[in-house]
């Protein structure tokens, strides 16, 4: 009998860590609160495999200064005639963590750009969010004279559905294991590191008031709703980190979306399957 997929969108976090919050928890629940938010806010860094290094050969590399997060961002820069695609990984990831993906791209002629989001990769910063992810997608989109298309990764995707949520002139929108409920992502997070409910509830309301935000209002579900760019979402069925029901109820409320599922990539593999890279340039290109 085959096993159901459970609504999860992962977040691995180590031992120690789980003991020393549950630890501060029971002498004071808002003080592990305030860890828990720290530790959720600040991405981890792994280092770039050799695949990665090498594809940095064929890009051009530049830092670029986003005022409005006061931040420094890295960017790797495919160059070519034609029109530009910006490329946006996901938490704890990278910029050349989509190099088979502007490799591809640019090979059909278009002009490339992928960045390390704040606190990411080579950009500056220790910690950061989704808003400064948007925040970055709107700097590119000035600063490159327009966007046509937008290929995003995991909380890359969440982050460019968010900044489409407003019109613009983007052409093409695709997202790759993209997640959905900002409140489920809060909530594997706490349990995750084996903290209760209540506290869930105190660390939304710390972000919300901090941010003058309701989270669920940067959930992919809600905001697609009134979205009509093309847009193609991928979504593996095997994916561990980000399960598929998230594409399932995100193309449920768009207006204009295709989903294509795959079988036994994962949440990362799926970057660089040859299939997948021919759907999306095929989608680009159409």
């Amino acid at each position: 009998m085959q096993k159901q997929k459970k609504n999860h969108q992962g977040i691995a976090v180590p031992k120690w860590l789980r003991v020393s919050l549950q630890a501060i928890e029971r002498l004071s629940p808002h003080t592990s609160m305030l860890v828990a938010s720290y530790v959720f806010s600040k991405p981890i860094k792994f280092k770039m495999p050799f695949r990665e290094q090498k594809a940095l050969e064929a890009c051009t590399q530049n830092m670029h200064y986003v005022a409005e997060i006061d931040r420094h961002v890295a960017t790797y820069e495919w160059e070519n005639t034609g029109n530009k695609i910006l490329l946006v990984h996901g938490w704890s990831g990278r910029g050349m963590q989509l190099h088979g993906i502007a490799e591809s791209l640019h090979q059909l002629g278009y002009h490339v750009i992928a960045f390390d989001a704040p606190a990411h990769g080579k950009s500056t910063g220790k910690k950061t969010n989704v808003l400064q992810m948007i925040a970055t997608i709107s700097y590119f989109d000035k600063a490159l004279g327009g966007i046509y298309g937008l290929v995003g990764h995991s909380l890359g995707g969440m982050a460019i559905f968010n900044y489409c949520k407003a019109p613009k002139t983007i052409k093409k929108v695709v997202t790759i294991g993209a997640g959905d409920l900002m409140g489920t992502i809060f909530e594997n997070f706490i349990a995750a590191v084996g903290l209760r409910p209540s506290t869930c509830s105190l660390m939304t309301r710390h972000f919300e008031t901090k941010f003058k935000i309701k989270t669920h209002d940067f959930s992919s579900s809600v905001v697609v709703k009134e979205q009509h760019i093309p847009t193609l979402i991928l979504h593996d069925e095997d994916d561990k980190d980000i399960a598929v029901s998230c594409a399932d109820n995100i193309i449920k409320h768009h207006n204009n979306a295709t989903l294509i599922k795959t079988e036994g990539l994962g949440h990362r593999r799926i970057l660089r399957d040859e299939a997948v890279l021919g759907h999306i340039n095929t989608f680009i290109k159409s």
